[in-house]
């Protein structure tokens, strides 16, 4: 096995099927994948069904990993791509299953990663994008794709399988930050300009392009340790020196 898959696991958002988890279980044994978790799933571990389409993979099912809430799967991974067919103001940032399968071979050993999938019904929520690093868009010939997810998920990881094997080795980058130090990050300068008296709305347009932009930067943990140190100290300096000003005489 390939060891770089060893750092690479598969998310289910809240799927319904048990036949699809046994799917989606067969579709990573094929490309080397073993970890799987996922976020408030149905009844599948003892399910005829899983069983009959997760053939010779139960070993897969039998590690799953659950979950409260997506922000918790991926709380420990570094980069975090999501499959969506969702369209919005970033859908020109959307990368092909090969776009993001090159992105991963080029992190190789270094970074821990987590793709993850929608619901089979309405796929991810906007909050839940937001965690996401990257976007993944699987390209269709029709204009209203409606992909199973275990084929989704095959087309991505065959992709990184693929591009993995054409890379003979791993690229020199620093470790990044895993996902909950990077939101951590983002709540604190979240909080700072608020302090500052920013005139916008959580969730609000502005939030969610700085929440978009901060999670398409690669921070390592001593780049968040400065900028988490820039943000103490502005609010160290506000408390120090900025007075509310008099109000001015009539």
């Amino acid at each position: 096995m390939d060891r770089r898959l060893d750092h690479l696991c598969v998310v289910l958002i809240e799927p319904k099927s048990p036949g699809n988890i046994g799917s989606v279980a067969r579709a990573m044994k094929n490309m080397g994948i073993s970890h799987l978790r996922l976020v408030n799933p149905t009844a599948y571990r003892d399910d005829a069904e899983q069983r009959k389409m997760g053939y010779r993979s139960q070993e897969i099912i039998s590690a799953g990993r659950e979950f409260a809430s997506l922000k918790d799967a991926v709380a420990d991974r570094s980069v975090v791509f999501l499959a969506t067919a969702r369209k919005g103001k970033w859908k020109k940032d959307f990368l092909t299953p090969a776009q993001a399968a090159a992105w991963i071979a080029d992190f190789g050993l270094q970074q821990s990663i987590a793709l993850v999938f929608g619901r089979e019904d309405k796929g991810a929520t906007i909050d839940e994008a937001q965690l996401a690093n990257y976007l993944i868009k699987i390209p269709s010939a029709v204009a209203y794709p409606s992909l199973n997810l275990a084929q989704a998920v095959m087309v991505v990881v065959y992709e990184v399988f693929q591009a993995l094997r054409a890379r003979s080795s791993d690229a020199p980058l620093p470790r990044l930050a895993e996902r909950r130090a990077q939101q951590r990050l983002l709540d604190n300068i979240w909080e700072l300009m608020k302090g500052l008296e920013v005139r916008e709305p959580d969730q609000g347009l502005f939030h969610r392009s700085l929440k978009r932009a901060l999670n398409r930067t690669q921070w390592t943990n001593a780049d968040i340790a400065v900028f988490d140190r820039f943000c103490k100290q502005v609010r160290w300096y506000t408390a120090t020196h900025c007075r509310t000003r008099p109000p001015e005489e009539s």
